[in-house]
């Protein structure tokens, strides 16, 4: 198939920012409170620092992707279903991927994202002692008391990402280069305005966070050794004009 490109390098696109939580961001540790912990549910740290795991934010944007694939609707087989017997994918195979797949990758095609772990440089973490509500009742139940931590609002996250072979140079492109350049350009124009939630605790309005200060640079074979740079705007336009 087509979308089969990456074993070759034609172009890199490297997005570099800072990641700023508008509200409370909260990505748990996934293990138990340590004697060493402040709280019941620690967040996740690395050295002191509280990181958003690179694995958290493609799997956002995924989810991003897969949704805004739905609404178009033109297309029976857009995003793939997965079989939870199975834990595959009854959609795409090596004839036909969705765009969701064509962009992070699939059991039998790699991804063209890369996002590097984000780690906070200017943050403070907060306290929060919470309840849990009997469903029941509809008050708090007895005795479930516990607090967690979380990263408070305007804290600054280094965001690095890497994308492979999207790079829409004409009207000719293929239709799957075309409509996966539409996804991704969706994409940061929310994550840069509007911002999109991370983490835990969303329904509630915790993990907001917005793209800032981003910067691209573009490399474009043969020259791989030299980038152009660019605003993340005029990637957002060049990408509009394809």
């Amino acid at each position: 198939m087509s979308c089969y490109d990456l074993d070759k390098i034609t172009s890199i696109i490297k997005v570099e920012g800072k990641l700023v939580n508008k509200t409370p961001l909260r990505v748990g540790s996934g293990k138990e409170a340590s004697l060493e912990d402040a709280t019941d549910n620690p967040i996740m740290k690395v050295d002191g620092r509280p990181v958003i795991p690179g694995s958290s934010i493609k799997g956002a944007f995924r989810s991003f992707i897969e949704a805004y694939e739905r609404a178009k609707g033109d297309q029976k087989s857009r995003v793939c279903d997965i079989d939870d017997d199975e834990e595959s994918c009854t959609s795409c195979d090596d004839t036909s991927y969705c765009v969701p797949c064509i962009l992070f990758g699939f059991k039998d095609l790699g991804s063209r994202v890369f996002i590097l772990d984000a780690v906070a440089k200017d943050f403070r973490v907060g306290q929060r002692t919470m309840v849990s509500i009997n469903r029941v009742f509809g008050g708090q139940a007895p005795g479930h008391l516990y607090t967690l931590d979380y990263v408070e609002p305007e804290a600054a996250f280094d965001f690095t990402m890497v994308v492979y072979n999207l790079d829409l140079v004409n009207n000719e492109s293929e239709e799957w280069k075309k409509e996966s350049v539409e996804a991704m350009r969706l994409l940061l124009k929310y994550l840069s305005t509007d911002g999109i939630f991370l983490g835990a605790r969303r329904s509630v309005g915790f993990g907001l966070v917005k793209l800032t200060e981003a910067n691209v640079s573009l490399y474009k074979a043969p020259d791989l050794f030299t980038a152009k740079k660019y605003s993340l705007q005029d990637l957002i336009t060049a990408w509009s004009k394809g």
